[in-house]
């Protein structure tokens, strides 16, 4: 039996563009009141929170999408994609400004999919790749390198500036990549080079 709260997030990742799933991992203490619960959503680039009160219940699970972040008109038709990039989420419950917690959570989500697209297109089969085929699968490999490196570096290593720039290389990795080049030496893969 816990005597205090123990508050915790999971910040799952997700490919749905349009949510930030955020899910209550606490553990509270039997008999302790739990009042005043507020999730604080600093976006990418943004000094100020966003704050969030409603649905906090214990053991919550919520999908976080752009009407609840002010990104749109609570009207609209269809949701808007969330950024990519750094967050930083606080919860806390009363005493808000003694009993919190706080993580940075790298949303990677619109560039893995991205990655995911690139790998649908190749064609792979159960037999050894072609030289070119073999060029691509490093490059993506890569690719997915760095971002499962940044983000390492945002959410265990709490290096949040190292994270971005990580992020930000890989996305221009994956640009050269989509565009048809080698991402070592910007040669056409229907070319030979002898990076690899």
């Amino acid at each position: 039996m816990a005597i205090k709260h123990y508050l915790a997030l999971d910040i799952p990742d997700t490919a749905v563009p349009t949510v930030l799933r955020i899910v209550d991992a606490s553990v509270y203490g039997q008999g302790l009141p739990i009042e005043c619960p507020r999730l604080d959503i600093y976006l990418p680039g943004f000094q100020e929170p966003i704050f969030i009160s409603e649905g906090l219940t214990p053991g919550f699970s919520k999908n976080i999408s752009g009407i609840d972040l002010g990104l749109q008109h609570p009207q609209s038709e269809t949701l808007i994609g969330l950024p990519d990039g750094l967050y930083k989420i606080r919860y806390s419950i009363s005493p808000n400004e003694k009993v919190f917690v706080e993580y940075y959570h790298l949303r990677t989500t619109k560039i893995i999919n991205s990655y995911a697209a690139e790998l649908c297109r190749l064609q792979l089969e159960k037999c050894e790749p072609t030289a070119e085929l073999h060029k691509k699968l490093h490059d993506l490999r890569y690719i997915k390198l760095y971002l499962d490196g940044a983000k390492a570096k945002a959410e265990q290593c709490h290096a949040p500036a190292q994270a971005i720039d990580m992020m930000t290389y890989a996305e221009k990795l994956l640009s050269k990549y989509h565009s048809g080049c080698c991402i070592s030496c910007g040669t056409p893969y229907t070319r030979s080079c002898n990076c690899h």
